[in-house]
């Protein structure tokens, strides 16, 4: 008997029905919660949401620069655990763009599976993440990635540069004002020299550079009153990096629980609050595909370390849409990054309208 993968349409379907169940079946994270090093590195069971999310910043030998994504989403649907290889507790995701910046295009593709027959799956043991052909493994000190779609490919190795960084609160990261349990697992290798080969039709481009690892786990969304979120990966020359996220409400304000991280260039680090930072949008563009309004610029100010920095898209055109995004479009891209220093940046915007 041939087996045969569960459609993207019907997984989408089951993903949102099952995802309106009670958080109360899921495991919260609390205050005092913090990361353990490597075990939660590998999936964890009995929460609702946990994502590896890279991006980075690539070039070939001739300066052709190319920007990626490659995110797994493991989205638990039921607490319960099933005997059967047929019961689906958790759906499998991976979302992976490719921004070629000097041929002005943006490729986007996404894959989802239930994990029966191996299709997809997350090891609680190991570092080993998969959906089909796209592959996360190894460890934290050399990881492996890989992904593939209508002749469109990605395969590189990642090796740290500094140590992991715990953010927020040894890793606890609240984000809302309504409740303590709004809140994330949340830590990051934020530099990650990068080499492999990125292949875009017939072509292929032997690459290096730098990428930025994100790991979260949470069993809660967003709060009720609380629209989307705005986060900024900053890599700069000068070899720090700095983490940024507004959580944005619906009537316009931000959130307090908003914060960053700021890592200095031999890994050591500054948590910074909502009122440590700015961020001030300075032009908008609206995207031909969905007609939604998106920030296309920013100017962002830490005061204590005399930094404003202007934040710019190297593509507009870098929205995440359609069934690839189950609905719910977003805009995540390689920016470009000038002013007091001088890098690159990679932005997501959720929520937008």
């Amino acid at each position: 008997m041939v087996m045969k993968k569960v459609p993207f349409f019907i997984i989408t379907i089951v993903l949102l029905f099952c995802l309106s169940t009670k958080a109360q079946e899921w495991r919260d994270i609390a205050p005092g919660t913090i990361v353990t090093l490597p075990r939660d590195l590998y999936a964890q069971n009995g929460y609702r949401i946990q994502w590896w999310y890279f991006t980075g910043h690539l070039y070939d030998a001739r300066g052709n620069e190319f920007g990626y994504e490659l995110t797994f989403f493991a989205a638990g649907v039921q607490a319960r655990k099933y005997k059967s290889k047929f019961g689906v507790d958790t759906i499998y995701i991976s979302h992976f763009a490719i921004s070629d910046v000097e041929g002005k295009r943006y490729f986007r593709f996404s894959k989802a599976d239930a994990g029966a027959y191996g299709f997809a799956g997350a090891d609680s043991r190991r570092l080993r993440v998969w959906v089909d052909n796209d592959l996360l493994e190894g460890s934290l000190n050399k990881m492996h990635i890989k992904a593939n779609a209508k002749e469109v490919d990605l395969d590189l190795v990642l090796i740290p540069q500094k140590n992991i960084v715990l953010h927020g609160d040894k890793g606890y990261s609240r984000k809302s004002e309504e409740s303590p349990l709004i809140a994330s697992l949340y830590f990051s290798c934020t530099d990650l020299a990068t080499k492999g080969s990125v292949k875009l039709g017939n072509t292929s481009f032997r690459v290096q550079g730098k990428s930025w690892f994100d790991r979260e786990i949470s069993s809660q969304g967003l709060a009720k009153n609380e629209a989307g979120w705005d986060w900024f990966a900053i890599q700069l020359d000068d070899g720090e990096e700095i983490m940024l996220y507004l959580i944005r409400k619906k009537d316009g304000s931000t959130d307090r629980y908003s914060s960053g991280t700021l890592v200095h260039k031999d890994g050591s680090l500054i948590h910074l609050a909502s009122n440590d930072f700015t961020v001030k949008v300075l032009n908008n563009y609206t995207s031909a595909r969905t007609n939604r309004r998106y920030p296309s610029q920013w100017e962002i100010k830490v005061p204590s370390k005399s930094l404003r920095l202007l934040v710019t898209p190297s593509l507009e055109d870098q929205e995440f849409t359609g069934d690839q995004a189950m609905g719910n479009p977003y805009w995540e891209g390689t920016c470009r990054v000038e002013g007091s220093a001088r890098g690159r940046a990679y932005v997501e915007m959720t929520g937008y309208k």
